[in-house]
């Protein structure tokens, strides 16, 4: 005859136990009971392995004083650069998706005006990275001439807030790069998971003196505050008696 052999279920069973408590009496214990802790132990594991992997995933973001991740460059109009050319102007990174772009641009246009009204010698590049995860790679080939139009035009819109101001854009003294992330690299490489909420710095000679967030107060005024810092000529009527 053949012997059959038991299976080992991988299915949680419950069946009334009994169990001794030093103020009640031994007793059976419901199945019902039995379930409720095992599926309040099984909650917390998973609990606890989340909490691990959140902890193990978390990226350090740049501070002041930091060195910047130098890297290669592709821009939406299709050059290739290293960051390290740009090492002798101050840079002003930025990283922002579809919706926080909007929340950026809000003061980030007048901060730029005002900065350069006050400091038009004073060498300067835009480095503005898009968060691109979400779009598919089959979209790639659609989306990046829209977004090389919106490049375009958002230029075309600052260089009219800065000749109402009476400064004429000069190429050679401010410069703008909009680099797609399409896979997070460039994220990664600045210690982001994504762009979901705008981040930036400004640099200067390859380390940052600031950062800024959505949460930063006072942004506009801080961020001149910092170019104020970074031109020669403003330095030195500053320690003048």
């Amino acid at each position: 005859p053949k012997t059959s052999r038991s299976r080992t279920s991988l299915t949680p069973t419950c069946s009334p136990q009994r169990t001794r408590s030093a103020s009640a009496p031994s007793g059976p214990v419901s199945a019902s009971a039995c379930c409720s802790r095992r599926v309040a132990a099984i909650a917390s594991l998973a609990v606890l392995a989340w909490v691990g992997i959140a902890a193990a995933g978390e990226r350090s973001l740049l501070r002041m004083g930091d060195l910047v991740p130098q890297l290669d460059l592709l821009d939406i109009q299709g050059e290739r650069i290293g960051s390290e050319a740009y090492r002798d102007r101050v840079q002003v990174i930025t990283f922002a998706d579809r919706e926080s772009a909007e929340s950026l641009k809000r003061w980030m246009g007048d901060a730029q005006v005002r900065a350069t009204r006050a400091h038009p010698d004073l060498p300067v590049v835009y480095m503005s990275f898009a968060d691109l995860k979400a779009v598919p790679r089959f979209m790639r080939g659609m989306v990046a001439p829209m977004l090389r139009r919106s490049f375009e035009n958002s230029n075309e819109e600052l260089a009219v807030s800065y000749r109402k101001v009476g400064i004429e854009p000069d190429p050679a003294r401010v410069a703008f790069r909009f680099i797609p992330d399409w896979d997070g690299a460039y994220l990664e490489a600045f210690g982001l998971e994504s762009a979901a909420s705008y981040h930036g710095w400004i640099v200067a000679g390859g380390r940052v003196v600031m950062a800024f967030d959505a949460s930063t107060p006072n942004v506009v005024d801080r961020y001149v505050e910092s170019f104020d810092r970074l031109d020669p000529k403003t330095e030195g009527a500053r320690a003048e008696p």
